[in-house]
């Protein structure tokens, strides 16, 4: 009978997962508030509004409501739709696509706006017409508009308005004109110039490569003829100047904020003609409706649970639905009562706030976190691929280009937590999963903390941990340490990925501690760990893979490759052919792709929790209570490319998405 519902639960999961990109797959309403429910909801946003819901600005005011990814769709939906102007909203949406874009694609975008938009517009030779640039929708899920930053009060900006904006269209067809588009201009045309003369440079500075001179320094395009690495060293503003254009993988300096001052200025214009107009429209409505609906408590009722995909230490990890959506999920359930017999409430609570601290492309996100009278709930990236140890044991080691591919994306990851001054502690394979598509992102961030300058204590896995987590000084205390502990599991990994073993689980590591007269073979691992040097078997590991790992496994926490940060590791030779750019902005194509069958063991395998006795006779008090009062979270991203997908859905096809009927009908739109 399980094996039955196993196989249903398998094909329901299945069907799911393969009907994905059929678009969302709605299966509730979205719950319409009613007026005293708005009215209430007001009130709580004047009192409270900090930016962590995605909004900004003064509550309830237009930049408040339309700097989140949602509200700014609606807007730009009704001038398209409503009023027929899309020239300087379009405008508005290239200035974000370039701030969100990098390298190359940053000044190539650059040059699209200035060709398109800033420049007096041409007419057309038959009836004298301006053209005007091709109308383009949003597509994106996440495109959003933060209040600009520009140094100024507001009479100040307002103005900065009267003077630039240029209500007839004389000098661009966006309606700017006067020193702000006229300086714009040259700005714009100086980086694209610098950013020719950078992409015909043919050197780049180069990092010290210690005393080898075979080492060839990295090519920052990836590409082109390498030249050897000289052991010398360079000055700190010229490692600044790498680093920097390495993380970016810049084709010239090209900041970000440059058009600020002429979008926030044509906003302005589209703010003054529009925004009443907008708040008496059925766009207005709807996205108060929207809007009320993110900031509502998010209830275990809201998603639909479909298969166990594993069991963790305080409960289960299910596949789930977004009922609203259709978006699936996984959902980590964890059971306060077990919680609190393991003593556990700053583990569960450090794993929930560091989530929600790091929002990467190479991390497992939350989406949603909150709390019922049993239990905890993280809602998270559904990812079905399996882990990398799991692969890694299928294939016995990874081709080079998935050595690479897999090594860039999960430095990345922990350079995300590092910015947020976390350090992740237990990098391993089994926590690097793939999504269906095989793009591999950091999982499990139980053990991920704040740093400290008292830090100490190993954790995570044995074989994985850095020398200094198991150092001691001379009276026998731990000594702390900092982010480089991430950086030796990472070597343990990337030397994992080329030859299959893990240089510190290995037969020759457990002969080294044992030879040392170490019992045990844990304490065996820890010897080896702090004292042996691993060598790297030429017929798996190239001099460049060898250099890598052997710099990233220094016992030496102060001199290991990514001390300063991952840019070092980028700039090292064996990532030389890695463009940067197309990593970052998630655009490489993962050089693997899993199979598309359940990556789950039957229930019978996962198992159950034990109701015992200990269990039983815990009580969960206020007191208990207290500790989840700030554990409910909704991810304002996560809700925005729901909210967003529907809209595209319901544009596209021109008709309301209605739910899959489940006893009843009713209609999804938020009217």
């Amino acid at each position: 009978m399980e094996e039955l519902q196993d196989a249903i639960e398998d094909a329901q999961y299945v069907n799911a997962i393969s009907t994905q990109e059929d678009g969302p797959r709605p299966v509730l309403p979205w719950e319409i508030p009613t007026e005293e429910q708005l009215a209430e909801w007001e009130t709580k946003c004047k009192e409270q509004s900090d930016g962590a819901s995605g909004r900004y600005g003064e509550p309830l005011s237009f930049e408040w409501y339309l700097s989140s990814a949602v509200g700014f769709f609606h807007f730009s939906s009704f001038v398209k739709s409503e009023k027929d102007d899309y020239v300087r909203i379009n405008f508005v949406e290239e200035v974000l696509r370039f701030q969100k874009s990098r390298g190359k694609t940053r000044v190539e975008k650059a040059r699209f706006i200035l060709s398109n938009y800033l420049q007096s517009p041409k007419r057309n030779f038959d009836n004298g017409e301006p053209e005007l640039p091709p109308r383009t929708e949003i597509e994106e899920l996440d495109l959003d508009r933060k209040p600009s930053k520009l140094g100024m009060t507001s009479e100040e900006f307002q103005t900065l308005c009267n003077q630039s904006i240029d209500s007839e269209n004389l000098f661009c067809c966006v309606g700017l004109k006067g020193a702000v588009r006229d300086e714009l201009i040259t700005s714009v045309q100086s980086g694209l110039d610098r950013a020719e003369s950078i992409q015909k440079a043919e050197s780049v500075p180069t990092l010290p490569a210690g005393d080898d001179p075979a080492r060839q320094r990295p090519s920052v395009e990836g590409g082109g003829k390498s030249e050897p690495l000289q052991p010398t060293s360079i000055s700190s503003e010229s490692m600044r100047d790498l680093t920097r254009r390495l993380r970016t993988d810049a084709a010239g300096d090209m900041p970000s904020d440059i058009f600020n001052k002429a979008e926030a200025v044509v906003f302005e214009a589209l703010r003054r003609q529009y925004y009443e107009a907008f708040k008496e429209s059925i766009w207005y409505t709807k996205l108060r409706n929207f809007i009320w609906f993110q900031d509502r408590r998010v209830v275990p009722e809201d998603f639909f649970v479909m298969r166990v995909l594993g069991r963790g230490g305080f409960g289960l990890v299910t596949a789930c639905k977004k009922g609203t959506s259709g978006q699936l999920y996984a959902m980590k359930v964890m059971n306060k009562k077990r919680i609190k017999m393991k003593k556990s409430e700053q583990l569960a609570l450090n794993e929930r706030k560091a989530l929600a601290a790091v929002e990467s492309r190479f991390v497992v996100n939350l989406k949603y976190s909150f709390h019922s009278k049993d239990d905890v709930f993280l809602i998270l990236d559904l990812m079905t691929g399996g882990d990398l140890g799991y692969h890694l044991h299928q294939k016995g080691k990874f081709h080079k280009r998935e050595c690479l591919y897999y090594a860039a994306r999960i430095m990345l990851g922990l350079q995300a937590l590092h910015d947020q001054q976390y350090v992740y502690r237990d990098l391993k394979p089994e926590n690097c999963l793939l999504a269906e598509d095989g793009r591999v992102k950091i999982t499990d961030l139980g053990l991920a903390t704040k740093i400290t300058p008292t830090l100490h204590g190993a954790a995570g896995t044995r074989g994985y941990w850095a020398p200094e987590m198991l150092k001691r000084d001379k009276n026998g205390r731990r000594m702390p340490y900092g982010h480089a502990v991430d950086w030796f599991s990472f070597g343990c990994c990337v030397a994992e990925f080329i030859s299959g073993s893990n240089p510190f689980r290995s037969e020759a590591a457990l002969n080294f501690g044992l030879e040392r007269g170490k019992q045990t073979k844990e304490k065996a691992i820890d010897c080896a760990t702090q004292e042996m040097d691993p060598e790297f078997n030429p017929e798996k590991f190239d001099p460049e893979a060898a250099d890598l790992c052997k710099r990233l496994l220094d016992k030496n926490h102060r001199t290991r490759l990514g001390a300063n940060g991952c840019e070092e590791i980028m700039a090292h030779p064996w990532f030389r052919r890695v463009k940067w750019e197309e990593i970052i902005s998630d655009k490489k194509k993962p050089p693997y792709t899993p199979p598309k069958d359940v990556n789950a063991a039957p229930q019978s395998e996962i198992g159950t929790f034990t109701e015992d006795k200990a269990l039983q006779e815990i009580v969960i008090d206020e007191r208990d209570e207290e500790v989840y009062k700030s554990w409910d979270w909704t991810n304002p991203r996560a809700f925005a490319a729901e909210v967003i997908e529907f809209l595209i859905y319901e544009r596209t096809t021109g008709e309301p998405l209605l739910p899959i009927a489940q006893n009843a009908s009713c209609c999804c739109n938020v009217l």
